[in-house]
């Protein structure tokens, strides 16, 4: 098990998510990046032995799917022959006919090892392609023998470079490795796989696209209200390089006090196209982006809805400028928007359109990074 310091470009206090941060920065640098967690080793692990566990034997009543072999840790005994021809097949490198069968064969049966969402066939190709198969073997027979106790536990990132896999679990100041994670990082590594800790340095990267978003919706309610309009605003060393911005269908009536607040009729929405049309088109715009937004929570929730309604996950490292603006300017009554504007002349013009917002939270994101760049600065000289 190794440590490794991974340069990621945000605040720690302002910043969510930060592997999803890492990953945008490796991938700048040209090496693959998954996020696997335990989702890969759950679908490797489900794939494999699909026959064993969802065809052999008695599934569970209710709403728990998880086989009864692996509750009680009679899987390998049960299964000990073709457990073995099948850890055999990881050995020599020929389990990936095997995997793509099954899911070719079975695709969307119920299960309790994975979600068939979350597959990834190409992060498991380059798993079994680019780790020490004997290593490989060592851990999925120890899922063999004790599923729960393997469970979890295992590392955020696999990183690809040169077709070598490796493992990386993420850690920003102030987080605490796991005594689970530990034990699995420790496991990977005994294996030959190797795994390490990316402690994550903050800093301001020049090069680093930051994604100013805000909406417009029907209520405030995520999982009920709807997206009315989208605005977008990619900055890169404090400048703005693109915009974004669309109209959407909510399907639904807009409330008289919304349309009050935002000026965005019904009328106006009638002929603007659904979500589903625009989804592709905003995340090449994100790209590997950070989601920023004032009271990112919000928009980030509204959006995160709207891809899991159409069945695709939106996964970004998120920075709120209100957050931002109170730690490094600190003594304000109020950190709304149109508050932090008129104190510092920013143009507000059409307060609660989306684009007119992100521009303005685009320019508090400035002084943000502005202000973080100063410190950085003094950091270094001294």
């Amino acid at each position: 098990m190794n440590h490794a310091t991974t340069r990621a470009d945000s605040d720690f206090r302002c910043i969510v998510a930060p592997e999803a941060g890492v990953a945008g920065v490796l991938r700048r640098e040209r090496t693959k990046v998954y996020f696997t967690e335990n989702v890969l080793w759950h679908t490797l692990f489900g794939l494999l032995f699909w026959d064993e566990l969802f065809e052999s034997t008695r599934m569970p009543s209710g709403f728990d799917w998880l086989p009864h072999c692996l509750k009680d840790r009679s899987f390998r005994r049960l299964f000990a022959a073709t457990i073995d021809e099948k850890i055999a097949a990881i050995a020599s490198r020929s389990a990936l006919p095997l995997i793509l069968r099954t899911v070719a064969a079975r695709w969307g049966r119920p299960n309790g090892i994975f979600s068939w969402d979350h597959v990834q066939v190409e992060a498991l190709r380059a798993l079994l392609e680019g780790s020490d198969p004997a290593g490989i073997a060592i851990i999925v027979r120890s899922m063999c023998d004790d599923f729960p106790g393997m469970r979890d536990g295992f590392p955020d990132l696999m990183l690809v470079q040169d077709g070598k896999a490796s493992f990386m679990e993420v850690k920003a100041e102030g987080d605490v490795i796991r005594r689970n994670q530990l034990t699995r990082l420790r496991q990977l590594g005994d294996a030959g796989i190797v795994a390490e800790i990316g402690r994550v340095d903050y800093r301001f990267d020049p090069e680093q696209d930051y994604v100013v978003v805000d909406i417009e919706t029907t209520g405030s309610w995520s999982n009920g209200d709807r997206i009315t309009e989208i605005g977008a605003v990619k900055v890169r060393n404090h400048r703005v390089v693109d915009e974004w911005h669309s109209l959407l269908n909510p399907q639904r009536s807009i409330p008289a006090k919304i349309v009050q607040l935002t000026g965005i009729t019904n009328e106006m929405v009638r002929d603007a196209p659904l979500f589903a049309e625009v989804a592709d088109s905003f995340m090449q715009f994100m790209a590997d982006g950070i989601f920023v937004a004032h009271n990112v929570t919000f928009d980030y929730g509204f959006l995160s809805y709207e891809f899991e309604r159409i069945g695709r996950r939106f996964r970004f490292p998120k920075l709120c400028t209100c957050a931002g603006m109170r730690r490094r300017y600190p003594g304000h009554k109020s950190y709304g928007l149109g508050k932090l504007c008129e104190i510092y002349g920013i143009s507000l013009d059409n307060h609660h359109r989306a684009l007119c917002d992100a521009r303005a939270s685009a320019q508090l994101l400035n002084l943000i990074n502005q202000k973080r760049s100063e410190e950085q600065h003094r950091a270094e000289a001294a």
